[in-house]
């Protein structure tokens, strides 16, 4: 029986997803082994970059035209797309400059824009249909092990759909949030981190992006009464996901 064919891609990130794989535990690296892995640019040397892929793990964000289009051409050839890490998923680290005009993010940067080409930052579903989200800035072992199992059974991939203060809740964790009043992204971060900072007295500050229908503007107003300041409260909810619909709306008690 041959192996699944699995592609793996980077577009605009720091390629941690990619190295991540390579040092997860055990279990992942046999998981790996049931698949033939036939392009991943950071692991392997050439490869087969034009497919078929059984598999396609695409980290990074779309932030030139000529990625947008090469990603359609991999959704073309692939029987399941997943998006892995914060970038990938929800804008991530690239997608801060969107909140302030394209031309002046690149002057910001750049001293010479006529070789520059970018556009705005926008995440992987915003081009294709994704399979599923791997979240987490790097991604968690989890979701990865989630995705690549069911690929092989043939099963939908069950992910977490709640927030990290479930996960706190399930390790007995005192809420930093209310207890010692740090502006805790908890309440509207997607769980799968096992509560890694709240665990150790530290405010999430929501590397893996938002939760499904999470309440950024209530959390945002939490933060004003506390007396952040309005940048402050802008860099929380654009840090990981400024590309995500549901931390952009925090910013929509600014409109008052």
């Amino acid at each position: 029986m041959k192996k699944p064919r699995l592609g793996f891609f980077k577009y605009s990130c720091c390629a941690g997803c990619e190295f991540q794989v390579m040092y997860f535990q055990k279990h992942i690296i046999e998981t790996l082994t049931k698949f033939d892995f036939v392009f991943a640019k950071m692991i392997l040397r050439g490869g087969n970059y034009h497919g078929p892929f059984d598999i396609a793990l695409i980290e990074g964000t779309i932030t030139e035209a000529w990625q947008a289009d090469e990603l359609k051409r991999i959704r073309e050839q692939s029987t399941f797309l997943f998006a892995i890490g914060s970038c990938a998923i929800d804008g991530g680290i690239p997608a801060i400059k969107s909140t302030i005009p394209e031309l002046e993010a690149e002057k910001k940067v750049y001293k010479n824009l006529s070789t520059i080409h970018s556009i705005r930052p926008h995440s992987v579903d915003a081009y294709v249909k994704v399979d599923g989200y791997i979240r987490g800035c790097p991604p968690g072992e989890r979701d990865l092990y989630e995705a690549l199992s069911s690929v092989i059974m043939g099963k939908k991939p069950d992910f977490l759909q709640y927030s990290v203060c479930i996960e706190c809740k399930l390790k007995g964790n005192i809420c930093v949030l209310i207890a010692y009043d740090m502006p805790c992204m908890g309440p509207v971060t997607n769980a799968g981190c096992g509560a890694l900072c709240p665990s150790m007295n530290r405010a999430c500050y929501a590397c893996y992006g938002p939760m499904k229908q999470a309440n950024g503007p209530a959390l945002a107003k939490k933060f004003k009464l506390m007396g952040l300041s309005r940048d402050d409260i802008v860099r929380k909810f654009t840090l990981f996901g400024a590309d995500s619909i549901e931390f952009r709306k925090a910013m929509d008690i600014y409109e008052d």
